[in-house]
């Protein structure tokens, strides 16, 4: 790698980091956080991944199957913010080989003369996507399937992160005790369920969103005409008056939310 590096005048580093043992998501969680500070050490701002759209097809069945939302089955997007938090900011996550097949990548590779190196864990069927990897290799007919819908289902979200990016600017306050205001005049209870899930993130300073489940319990409760008594979730308090729904922090509010929340807005109105 040092020496590829070298040929394309690419700058190469090492990183050294604690493996957790057993599941991928632990190990994944540990490799972002230890590439989003070198980035960050560096003067970088985006870390690009090499996901092809076979593996975004992997991840939309494996999505489907645990019965995401048409939304959840988008899968991986063209940018993102870092996956972790806080260890994650200032970080976006770059993807752009996934309209590329992964047999094409590694034709050029061989046409060119570069070898490269496969994670043994990619056959080790204990772990689910190779499980639906080998799956999807066994059943054209189902990959190309698989593609169709993902190639409907991406261009709704697009439109609906488009609209999300404008209602973060236009209709989302947060003040420097990092207590955010949303007004939810006129939305869905889908819609306010998906987006009371990204300013639970921000105020809590969590990894992750609350389960879809409970996003939708919250927000039928904060759509309907009757009192609402509050509620915690993922982290964070929820409270309302009118049309305004309040959140803030369960416990220590997070320093990094006021930009995690401008990230957010930038990142979905296709900003830089």
């Amino acid at each position: 790698m040092a020496d590829a590096c070298a040929r394309l005048g690419v700058d190469h580093a090492i990183l050294d980091w604690a493996t957790p043992e057993g599941r991928q998501a632990p190990a994944r969680r540990a490799r972002h956080a230890a590439l989003a500070e070198a980035i960050r050490a560096r003067g970088g701002a985006m870390l690009l991944m090499g996901h092809t759209a076979d593996d975004q097809a992997e991840t939309f069945l494996m999505r489907a199957r645990r019965g995401s939302t048409w939304y959840g089955l988008a899968a991986m997007q063209a940018q993102a913010l870092s996956p972790v938090w806080p260890e994650g900011h200032g970080v976006r996550i770059g993807r752009p080989l996934l309209s590329a097949r992964r047999a094409d990548l590694r034709a050029l590779l061989r046409a060119r003369g570069v070898h490269w190196v496969d994670d043994p864990s990619n056959q080790n069927p204990a772990f689910e996507r190779v499980r639906v990897r080998r799956l999807l290799d066994a059943s054209p007919r189902l990959a190309a399937r698989v593609r169709h819908c993902l190639e409907g289902v991406t261009q709704v979200r697009a439109i609906e992160d488009g609209l999300t990016g404008k209602w973060l600017r236009t209709r989302v306050r947060m003040d420097a005790d990092g207590r955010i205001e949303a007004d939810i005049a006129g939305l869905e209870p889908e819609c306010v369920a998906r987006r009371a899930g990204l300013l639970i993130q921000v105020a809590a300073g969590r990894d992750a969103r609350p389960r879809w489940d409970k996003l939708q319990l919250i927000a039928h409760r904060l759509c309907a005409d009757r009192a609402f008594a509050g509620a915690t979730l993922g982290g964070s308090r929820i409270k309302r008056r009118g049309k305004t729904v309040v959140f803030t922090a369960e416990y220590e509010s997070d320093p990094l939310a006021g930009k995690r929340l401008d990230a957010l807005r930038n990142l979905l109105s296709g900003k830089p």
